[in-house]
Parts: C-alpha cells; structure tokens; sequence
C-alpha cells in the first residue's frame, strides 16, 4: 500500500512541476535573433518589439543580430537551438520563402515553429536625391534603350526586395544588373555614392536618406506615400512587401510558445512599439502563429513561379 502511494505521491509531483513550469514560463531572458544587421529596418522593429514583450513576459528578451547569407545564419541559428521557448528569431521571411529554394540551407520552412507576424511593408523601386530619373517611366525608358546598362541593389539575393525586382524587370521587359549587399545600410550608401542607380526597399529607409520614391508594388497606393504610384497602375502588376514576425524552434514546448504568441499580441499594441512604427512609416501587420505560417506557405509557393522563371531555382 505504501508502494502505491509513493507513486501517487511521484505523480502528482511530476504532474505539479509540469504545471508550474508551463506557469512560470519564462524564468530566465529570452533570446530574440535578428537575420539582419544592426540599423536596418528588421532590427529596428525587432528592437522595439522585444522592448515590450520585455514588459509582458516580465523578463528581458535580448536582441543579438545574425547578419548573412540573406539572412539565412539567423533562421539557421533559430532553428538549431533548444526547443525551451528561450531561443527566438525576429526576421523578414524571405530567408524562408526563397533562399531555402534557391540554395542549400541547413533549415525548411516546417524546421520552424511560427509565433506571430508584425509587419508587412511594400517595396518601393527607389532612387537617390539627385538622380537623372524623375518617373519610372524614365528610368524603364533609359533601361530598354541601354540594356543591361543600370544596377539596382536590395539586401542581398533571395530577398523580397530582389523577388520584387525580378518581377518588376520581367514585367517591363528590362535588363538590369543586381547587385546585393548584406544589409539596408551598405546597400544605401551604395545608391548614394553613386555605385547603383537604383534601389528595391522600404519607406522607412527612402524617409531617413530622402531617396525618391518613383512607384511601390501595392495593391494601391500607400497613405503615406498618396503621390507615389503603384506599379500595377503603371502597366506592371507587381505586388510584393517584406514581412515577417517571430519564430522559434519546431517542436517548441506548447506552453512557452504560446506565452509568446500572447505577448507578441500585447507588444503590438504597446505606445512605444506602435511609436515606432510610426516613425519608420510603417503599418502594424500582427497575425498569430497559424495564420503567419500559412501566408509563409502561400509566399513560397508564389516566389517559386519567379525564380523559376528567373531560371533562379534550386537544381
């Protein structure tokens, strides 16, 4: 009798350190990996958010940056860390969409567990302050009687600033050469110094360094932007934005994953992150974990269609 109830007693412990576990979820900092480098717009949103999920999870969450290979190394990193909830990623997904089919990467898009999306941002065809190009239409003008002549850069191969590119150029029937760059910063310093003559990117970073906007792949033109028009009422029906959200390790314990999930929900309502959205000129995009994974799905099915067509595909 006393048998039994020692393994009653074992149990009923086992079970009430699994509930407490799953309660006091997290008992130590969380890390959050940005797949870019420090000063672009993914580090700065990621930053903010991790700043008020601080606040809801009551423990700092860390932000530390793993720049490369498109952002690859971050979602590498992430997905090859502990299932315990501690190990976070904050990345634009076009590491999961398109590098995973265009290259060998140690990760798939099921390697990873979806927590919530944040932000969907339109990419806008930039150039500098004082380019000869005024229009699209006579940067495209230029590109056909000169082909192969202009180069544009993104934040690297396989980005969703390059997606859009590729399909922009396949649209218009233009030749232009890419020209990637590990990042936001290097890639503007090159339009600026004159080594680029155009630029696929944000709002955000055509505010911070006055580039001008001469169209945006949107549906319809953006409120922030009301004189900038979109690409498909230019005759070239590309729609393509940067988004992405949190992730963390496939088979992340249940219980951490969705404290996570419900603080990402409290973050993207909290003053200071919607602050600074504002300031970046960017409109909050949250979506939970289920519905972030399959807009993730449905974006990798599309980009397939132009890489291949790009002849950008995997062998």
């Amino acid at each position: 009798m006393n048998r039994i109830f020692s393994s009653i007693g074992v149990a009923a412990l086992a079970l009430s350190a699994a509930v407490a576990g799953a309660q006091t979820f997290p008992m130590q900092p969380v890390n959050m990996f940005v797949n870019f480098p420090p000063g672009g717009l993914t580090d700065m949103m990621g930053r903010s958010l991790a700043q008020a999920m601080s606040e809801a999870l009551k423990q700092p969450v860390v932000v530390q940056n793993k720049a490369g290979a498109g952002g690859a190394i971050g979602v590498s990193t992430v997905a090859m860390a502990p299932k315990s909830g501690y190990t976070t990623g904050f990345v634009a997904v076009a590491a999961l969409t398109t590098l995973p089919q265009m290259r060998e990467v140690s990760y798939r898009i099921d390697s990873l567990d979806y927590v919530c999306r944040t932000f969907d941002v339109p990419v806008y065809l930039l150039v500098a302050p004082a380019s000869p190009f005024d229009s699209a239409k006579t940067l495209i003008d230029f590109a056909k009687k000169h082909p192969g002549k202009l180069n544009y850069a993104t934040v690297g191969g396989g980005s969703l600033p390059h997606l859009a590119a590729l399909d922009f150029t396949s649209k218009a029937n233009i030749d232009m050469a890419h020209i990637p760059y590990q990042g936001e910063a290097p890639a503007v310093m090159a339009l600026l110094g004159k080594q680029v003559e155009a630029y696929f990117g944000t709002s955000a970073v055509a505010e911070t360094h006055q580039l001008r906007r001469l169209a945006v792949a949107a549906d319809k033109r953006v409120d922030s932007s009301p004189n900038t028009p979109t690409l498909t009422e230019l005759g070239y029906p590309v729609i393509r934005s940067v988004s992405g959200g949190i992730i963390a390790p496939e088979g992340t314990d249940a219980g951490a994953r969705d404290t996570l999930e419900a603080a990402c929900a409290q973050a993207v309502k909290a003053p200071q992150y919607l602050a600074t959205l504002k300031t970046l000129g960017v409109q909050g995009a949250y979506a939970p974990g289920a519905d972030f994974k399959a807009g993730v799905l449905a974006e990798a099915a599309r980009n397939r269609l132009v890489l291949r067509d790009a002849q950008l595909l995997l062998k």
